[in-house]
């Protein structure tokens, strides 16, 4: 909530509910449990399930393993130093190892259940050879057991109430079954596209993306790798393009690349003689209006039947205008009413122009489109791309624009930095306070370290990359993963204060007597977060890294801070750092006091 940005607004609300849920049992915890506790407790009547045989031999094994665990923690924190080193060179060594072969990724792909096809035709396609192709699109769809709908959209887009046309365009919306495998029959469909040879027409299959968020600044929402080229020569650039989408898709394997727009398409240019034209009083204005409505018509005026109006529009006919030679006859007026010829003030030549220009800070740009295949993940992409745009010689006014993606992605890895200081930093502030000490909340944030190691282990076996999804996931790990030690590391300060006693005899007393409950609620958050963390459901894949890293971290943090936590609690008091006392009063704890605890 404090950073902004993109992360905020994907995941204000997650917060907003776990503060204000956690704040809520806080209230709960304090006023209207024990409320109901003296009541509860004072019934006699009992349900017997105490005296249950499977329950007396589970109570009977459970304080055994409490009393070995007791006696083998005494042994270890003899030799504290050594567990130390260990722990964080095994696991601080492996999950830096095990980080970097973890992929990138801003935002996991989400399973909508649509697919999106785009299809591109050379210039000078017609109408009728878009729908013949994309009729044989439609028949390769129609074969797949997954296909439920397909909606097309044949010479241009749709989009809302705005409509394209472009005969050089195509696109399909493929609605699939419950339960069908996106990537798949995405991998599937192009494979058998591919096989067609269609020349000069490229035809991309591509998973359908939730509508409304948007991961990165470019030009073309929805796509995950742009590559951006800048130049003021259109010829060139065109060009250059050209040759750098082809080196893209021969080497990056991991994605498929198309060009956000269309080549040249062939027209016929009329080229006006200025001087004739200055000569006969002519303007470009009385000569765009001629020709417009020689071919596509005007409404000089309405008819009225009943109740509407009528346009009345005036053109010459097809048949007059089917040949660029055709237009040389076209009859212009002058001011002093004489009739010449097109051909007279013109000349008509047939040339190519673009059919869409893209500028980006007053320059035209080259955009090309990439989206991830099955497998491939965005910063191996990123890189081979980087990698191949870098061995590329660029002709003389052609520069490489930075991608947005890969903006993107950079953000996204200096965000999980800034949050997760921000996150141990307020927790660290928050128990230095609470404590009056600095040594107990710093033995306490050790347990952050490990935690992370268990999350990025738990990423690695489940293959899930890093995103935004992760950050989030690992700063609410942050702010959960402290409790146990806070609960250790708590009554190991009663009991000493109580006893008077040397702090490896508190740290020994207190961590079997809270066995129970830190694997209690251990065990109750990671069960909870098992189903959000096997991705059970459409649209779970959104959550799934969250549950991941806060499901594995969690789990493995317990377990070392069982043994890790009551060896820093005794090395860093012992430390020259725990020899600075800060004055603090602490509370006579009676024995019915700590029985009660």
């Amino acid at each position: 909530m404090l950073i902004g940005g993109f992360i905020s607004l994907l995941f204000n609300e997650l917060v907003l509910t776990i503060s204000f849920a956690v704040g809520a049992s806080i209230v709960v915890a304090v006023t209207v449990v024990p409320a109901m506790a003296s009541r509860l407790l004072a019934i006699k009547m009992t349900s017997g399930i105490g005296r249950w045989c499977l329950l007396r031999q589970f109570n009977h094994r459970f304080n055994l393993a409490t009393f070995s665990y007791g006696r083998f923690l005494r042994k270890l924190i003899r030799y504290r130093l050594l567990a130390i080193v260990c722990a964080f060179v095994i696991f601080g060594f492996g999950s830096f190892t095990l980080a970097k072969q973890i992929p990138q990724e801003i935002l996991p792909p989400i399973n909508t259940g649509l697919v999106n096809v785009s299809a591109q035709f050379p210039p000078g396609s017609t109408l009728a050879t878009n729908q013949k192709v994309m009729t044989m699109v439609e028949d390769i769809l129609k074969q797949q057991p997954e296909t439920e709908y397909i909606f097309s959209t044949i010479g241009g887009s749709t989009f809302g109430n705005n409509s394209t046309s472009n005969p050089l365009r195509s696109s399909s919306t493929i609605t699939l079954k419950p339960r069908s495998d996106v990537l798949s029959y995405v991998q599937k469909v192009n494979q058998k596209i591919a096989q067609m040879n269609l020349a000069g027409v490229r035809i991309r299959v591509n998973p359908g993306r939730v509508r409304g968020i948007i991961v990165n600044n470019s030009p073309t929402p929805g796509t995950e790798i742009d590559v951006l080229l800048q130049g003021n020569d259109a010829t060139l650039l065109e060009r250059t393009g050209r040759e750098v989408l082809r080196e893209l898709e021969e080497n990056v394997k991991g994605a498929n690349f198309r060009p956000d727009t269309d080549a040249r398409q062939p027209e016929i240019q009329i080229k006006p003689d200025w001087e004739r034209l200055e000569r006969l009083g002519l303007t470009v204005t009385d000569l765009g209006n001629t020709i417009n409505t020689a071919i596509a018509g005007s409404v000089p005026t309405q008819l009225q039947r009943g109740n509407r109006l009528v346009d009345v529009r005036v053109r010459l006919d097809r048949e007059q205008i089917r040949e660029p030679s055709q237009l040389e006859q076209l009859p212009l007026f002058t001011r002093n009413n004489q009739i010449v010829r097109l051909a007279d003030v013109a000349t008509i030549v047939n040339g190519t122009a673009p059919g869409e220009i893209l500028r980006i800070n007053q320059k035209q740009v080259f955009v090309i489109n990439g989206n991830l295949n099955k497998g491939g993940n965005l910063s191996s992409a990123l890189a081979e791309v980087q990698k191949i745009l870098s061995t590329i010689d660029l002709p003389d006014g052609i520069t490489i624009v930075p991608s947005s993606a890969a903006e993107a992605n950079r953000q996204l890895q200096n965000s999980f930095t800034v949050l997760g200081a921000l996150a141990c930093f307020l927790v660290f502030v928050v128990m230095a306070v609470q404590y009056n000490s600095l040594i107990d909340p710093l033995v306490i944030m050790f347990t952050i370290p490990l935690s992370l190691a268990g999350g990025i282990l738990g990423l690695f076996v489940t293959k899930t990359s890093i995103g935004a999804t992760v950050v989030v996931g690992a700063v609410l790990l942050v702010g959960i993963v402290v409790n146990n030690a806070i609960v250790m590391v708590e009554l190991a300060n009663q009991i000493r204060a109580e006893t008077n006693c040397d702090r490896m005899t508190a740290i020994t007393q207190a961590a079997p007597q809270r066995l129970r409950p830190i694997l209690m609620t251990t065990i109750t958050t990671v069960l909870g977060l098992f189903p959000l963390a096997l991705g059970i459901g459409e649209g779970s894949e959104f959550l799934r890294p969250l549950g991941i890293v806060v499901f594995s971290g969690l789990s493995l943090a317990t377990l070392l801070t069982l043994f890790i936590i009551p060896c820093f609690y005794v090395l860093l008091h012992e430390s020259p750092i725990g020899w600075v006392k800060f004055p603090r009063k602490s509370p006579k704890i009676t024995p019915e006091r700590q029985k009660l605890s």
